[in-house]
């Protein structure tokens, strides 16, 4: 009898880690296996302190078919506590949340609060019909044209994959039908013009740099705007007014980067060149 009991809880036990094995948590191994693999990522973003975050670990996702399908992506389980980037990346609001992502880190969908084996089903399975997030957000314009932040993202894939022409149709189609949204508006107008300054001709960067400072005075990117605004004036041969914004700007850049890149603008006018 103790001897069986002993088999028992060793075996009991052994379930446990098999089924905890499914989950991995480091998010770069995650990416890394999803590249390889050609998968999407499910994240599980937990908090100890959550009573939902239990149910969804001991009850919803050990469901069998609930399992079956989880297995198709690449599982990956994280404390939010401890990744405050990651939570501020895909605005992660609350516990438990999770996250659908591809192999690049590109967000897909997510789940916030506690998700029926239902909800995980579904959704699951509308993503695993696709064989990338392209195709996936293609899918989504179709049921829902008007929709400006699936517009913004596809233009966000495409500039990533550096198909910039693609990226400027989806953002300048985003900027339209957001009147609505001004956040999402604001995010395709910006980025919109990243493209036009490292693809296209220096006048235009000039141009809707200027144009977004005036439409959006109160932007937390304001700075950053007129940072590649000035960028585009010295690109452009306007040096005297380019070193005037880098000048007036310098001293409120915060990122190392950004106080890089005007240092060396600056340089650079001061040559000549």
């Amino acid at each position: 009898m103790f001897r069986f009991s002993l088999l028992l809880i060793s075996f009991l036990f052994g379930s446990i880690l098999s089924a905890d094995s499914n989950w991995g948590n480091s998010i770069q191994k995650g990416f890394e296996t999803a590249k390889q693999e050609k998968k999407f990522i499910i994240v599980d973003v937990f908090a100890d302190w959550c009573t939902y975050c239990m149910v969804l670990e001991k009850e919803i996702f050990p469901d069998p078919e609930v399992s079956r399908i989880l297995d198709q992506f690449v599982r990956v389980r994280l404390d939010g506590e401890e990744f405050p980037n990651l939570r501020k990346k895909y605005n992660v609001e609350g516990y438990p949340t999770i996250l659908f992502l591809d192999g690049e880190g590109n967000f897909v969908t997510k789940i916030t609060g506690l998700a029926t084996k239902e909800d995980i089903l579904i959704l699951s399975k509308r993503i695993l019909q696709e064989p990338n997030l392209e195709s996936f957000l293609k899918t989504e314009m179709r049921k829902d044209k008007e929709n400006p932040n699936l517009h913004f993202r596809l233009g966000l894939l495409y500039f990533q994959s550096k198909e910039y022409t693609k990226a400027e149709e989806q953002f300048i189609s985003s900027i339209q039908k957001s009147k609505q949204l001004p956040i999402v508006k604001e995010n395709s107008h910006f980025n919109l013009n990243l493209i036009r300054s490292v693809n296209g001709p220096k006048e235009l960067a000039v141009t809707s740099w200027k144009e977004f400072i005036q439409l959006y005075p109160n932007s937390k990117r304001l700075i950053t705007a007129k940072l590649y605004y000035g960028i585009s004036l010295k690109e452009s041969g306007d040096f005297k007014h380019a070193k005037t914004i880098l000048k007036e700007i310098q001293p409120k850049l915060e990122s190392e980067s950004d106080q890089l890149i005007c240092k060396e603008t600056l340089e650079q006018i001061e040559k000549g060149f």
